[in-house]
């Protein structure tokens, strides 16, 4: 075979990419810098809005048609895409604008580099829950702390549409305005706030370095009022299995009556087995049943867990992922929902993407060095290739090698992703986020 032939039949077999275009010596960071402020003045101020699609691709274009992006300039790029983020997000201290009606919150800190941020949510229930309770029992010390009011007050309120976009709302406001360490951010609370936080850590791991969901329920097939274990029906699918990487520091009472501990204990069970496979992870996982306690703090807390959990991390670049999808999480959306906003749709898992993520998907992902190159493995029965992108930073890959990317087992794609724009708009755009952003990606052919 002519040796001309071999580059084009790569190509066409979905075995290889062309090779990226030389990067031009000199980058306009100006318009860069132009685009992004168009760019941010067009994004949705809250995570309770959509983006407007036709808006968004012709912004993409811009992008792509800025040129190729070159090495080593991706925190540059971020800055700039950090700096007019900040004029646009709202620059919010305690209140902030809904389709549901003003969403408030107590604050306590005032964040920067070195300080994390506590999420600190609230019990109560069906007319009932005040941000002050949370105020009051989670009080770390040198940390951002927000304590919101639930905007509706419905039974799991944080597990709701409205719940987990104020949420992510909220994470978004400290990572731009406050400037905190996005690799520290927590959720913890008490009762339905145990019950929101590992929801929270659960639907988004991405975004934690950790929680402590206390006295809390898990939804469950038959209801999630079950004292004995043997008793929980099947355990809401789309949240234990993502928690691979997450500290988490939970516990309850066996005499527990307002949040019954069958589905703690449940839990428990499955996080043993996911740790006992043996593939990583689930190891900074702690619990505790207190035989005698009922709906109160144990002993020492909720100071011990504290303590353990604001020192951990956030992985936030892992060779391997579990990515479960719920795409209808438990409580479903109600009348007073109609018309305001539709459950967050999350597309976004760490360095992976999915632009159809159907419920129940189950998806293993790894990054791992082979023989001079970077393989990347992507197991996702029933999904379509097309659906997966894959984006990449030097932190996961090596830019002077060579990536394979096998799907169900197949080379999917094999070449040197070259650094872009969009990648860097796209990732950053998705999380706000300066430590969860990646410079190249790889768009998996049909």
């Amino acid at each position: 075979m002519r040796r001309w032939l071999l580059p084009w039949l790569a190509c066409l077999l979905g075995f290889g990419a062309p090779a990226a275009p030389a990067a031009p010596e000199r980058f306009d960071l100006k318009a860069v810098q132009a685009l992004a402020r168009r760019w941010f003045e067009a994004r949705p101020l809250t995570r309770f809005g959509e983006w407007d699609p036709a808006r968004r691709r012709a912004l993409l274009e811009e992008v792509r048609a800025l040129g190729p992006l070159p090495e080593g300039r991706l925190e540059a790029i971020v800055e700039v895409l950090r700096k007019e983020a900040r004029r646009h997000v709202p620059r919010a201290t305690g209140t902030l604008d809904t389709p549901y009606g003003p969403a408030t919150w107590i604050q306590r800190g005032r964040g920067g580099p070195k300080e994390g941020l506590v999420l600190g949510l609230h019990g109560g229930g069906e007319g009932a829950g005040s941000a002050s309770e949370a105020a009051g029992n989670w009080t770390p010390a040198r940390h951002l702390c927000f304590y919101p009011q639930g905007i509706r007050l419905v039974h799991d309120t944080w597990n709701s549409v409205h719940g987990e976009r104020f949420l992510l709302t909220l994470i978004e406001v400290a990572k731009v305005h406050h400037d905190i360490d996005p690799d520290r951010v927590y959720a913890v609370g008490f009762s339905m706030g145990g019950t929101g936080s590992m929801f929270l850590a659960g639907r988004h791991p991405d975004l934690l370095a950790g929680a402590i969901p206390a006295h809390g329920v898990i939804a469950a097939r038959g209801g999630s009022k079950v004292v004995d274990e043997a008793a929980v029906g099947d355990l809401e699918h789309g949240l234990l299995p993502n928690l691979r990487h997450v500290a988490l520091w939970f516990y309850t009472g066996e005499l527990d009556r307002n949040c019954e501990p069958g589905t703690f204990k449940k839990a428990w069970t499955v996080l043993q087995g996911l740790r006992a496979a043996g593939d990583g992870g689930y190891d900074r996982i702690r619990f505790h049943l207190d035989p005698e306690r009922a709906h109160a703090f144990p002993p020492g807390e909720p100071a011990k867990g504290l303590q353990w959990v604001l020192a951990e991390r956030r992985v936030t670049h892992p060779r391997r992922l579990t990515w479960e999808v719920n795409d209808a999480p438990w409580p479903w959306p109600d009348d007073a929902d109609q018309g305001k906003a539709r459950r967050f749709v999350k597309r976004w898992f760490y360095w992976l993407h999915c632009a159809h993520p159907s419920d129940r998907l189950r998806v293993e992902a790894s990054i791992a060095e082979e023989e001079g190159r970077t393989v990347v493995r992507i197991d996702a029965p029933g999904a379509f290739r097309e659906d997966f992108t894959v984006y990449l930073c030097p932190e996961l890959a090596d830019p002077a090698r060579e990536v394979e990317v096998r799907f169900g087992g197949e080379v999917a794609w094999r070449g040197r992703p070259g650094p872009d724009l969009v990648s860097v708009f796209e990732s950053y755009d998705a999380r706000l986020d300066r430590r969860l952003v990646y410079d190249r990606r790889i768009v998996l052919p049909e």
